[in-house]
């Protein structure tokens, strides 16, 4: 019963992931997902190095700055930036300013279906590397939460527990990766394009990869 127990925890983990995957294999249009993305990176961002306890003239912005413009290049914060404002306000104007920047990436491809194209390939990838990672994270806690009777503790609570966390930090690890990539491709007109991404599949999915289509006149380059 136990195992049956640890295995459902994998498996609706996997249900969520996999309904992911098949929404890019299947072509879908991403952008409000990437754009999701961005707003929760700068919620994310905000909330760990911003408080309202504090007067914002305390914030500590070179931590934010350091934070946020690995992902996200926006001009950085200044106090004069942040004056007199409160952490929410913030949050609204950051992401004005994310999306702005995003939407200025988006007019640097002649077709929109080129960049939908390569969200979707580096979403996937990043979705396949993370998730083989967490799933051999899973397989090593569950070897050692065995451990955890010992301190008077239900194994299978642990276990529920970490696994949450950790699927939370897999799900954050690659909003980050992907938005980071995406926010650093420039391109180069009249020059044929490399292929972007050699795609690769996840445990127990039949469906298998897609290629992505190939554009033409176009060179993808990551900073």
């Amino acid at each position: 019963k136990n195992l049956l127990d640890y295995d459902q925890v994998n498996n609706e983990q996997r249900e969520i992931i996999y309904k992911e995957r098949r929404q890019v294999l299947d072509g879908e249009n991403m952008r409000d997902t990437i754009y999701k993305m961005i707003t929760d990176i700068v919620d994310s961002t905000v909330d760990m190095c911003f408080s309202d306890d504090v007067d914002s003239e305390e914030w500590d912005l070179n931590e934010f700055n350091s934070v946020l413009r690995q992902i996200i290049p926006i001009e950085p914060l200044t106090a004069e930036k942040v004056k007199g404002k409160k952490k929410n306000e913030m949050k609204h104007l950051i992401k004005e300013e994310a999306v702005k920047l995003y939407e200025a990436k988006e007019s640097e491809f002649p077709e929109p279906e080129q960049l939908r194209e390569l969200e979707r390939v580096i979403l996937l990838k990043s979705i396949d590397s993370k998730w083989m990672d967490h799933i051999d994270d899973m397989d090593q806690l569950r070897q050692g939460i065995g451990l955890q009777a010992y301190g008077q503790r239900d194994p299978l609570v642990e276990y529920k527990m970490n696994a949450y966390e950790m699927f939370e930090n897999m799900t954050e690890s690659i909003k980050e990766d992907t938005i980071r990539v995406l926010c650093h491709i420039r391109i180069e007109q009249k020059v044929e394009r490399e292929q972007v991404a050699k795609v690769t599949g996840t445990n127990k999915d039949e469906s298998g990869p897609r290629r992505p289509a190939k554009r033409e006149s176009v060179k993808i380059y990551p900073n």
